[in-house]
């Protein structure tokens, strides 16, 4: 046991024993250590929480998927949309010209709920207002502030296929 210098009431210095041992101080050092990897793990998780609601439905491996043009009568006109699911994927699909489309996420970034079809320029979330423009995606009025996820597509008017590409 290791002692210390103590001063008394009466200005005389004395040693008394040091209660701090390698036990206790080991026993410290492990209690504050587990505090912070609790707070560390508690940060991950918010962060994984905040990512998560701010995410589009975008799959993760990446690639392509395909929708058959000629079987979506909405989009036989120019204006027309649809929801499709492709790749396990919720879309809305605008076609935009004769030979051009527009595929963005039909989940809205505020609060993953479902938008609408188009109507006035605007695809619009029920949940929470947040509107979208039809021409890109981008944020209309809030209370979402990241825009619609936009995927790349190509058309092939040969064979009435439009490749989304994620």
């Amino acid at each position: 046991m290791q002692h210390q210098p103590i001063t008394t009431t009466s200005g005389l210095t004395e040693t008394a024993p040091n209660l701090a041992t390698p036990d206790s101080e080991r026993r410290e050092f492990l209690l504050k250590a587990a505090s912070m990897l609790g707070v560390a793990v508690s940060a991950g998780a918010a962060v994984s929480l905040i990512n998560a609601c701010e995410q589009t439905n975008a799959p993760s491996g990446g690639g392509t998927g395909t929708l058959n043009v000629a079987s979506q009568a909405a989009l036989q006109n120019v204006g027309g949309a649809v929801r499709a699911t492709v790749n396990n994927t919720q879309l809305v699909v605008i076609r935009t010209s004769m030979t051009e489309f527009l595929a963005l996420s039909a989940i809205c970034t505020h609060a993953s709920c479902p938008v609408n079809l188009p109507a006035n320029g605007a695809l619009s979330c029920d949940c929470h207002g947040s509107r979208f423009s039809a021409t890109d995606g981008r944020v209309l009025n809030g209370p979402a502030t990241t825009p619609l996820r936009r995927y790349t597509t190509a058309f092939n008017a040969m064979t009435n296929v439009l490749t989304i590409t994620f």
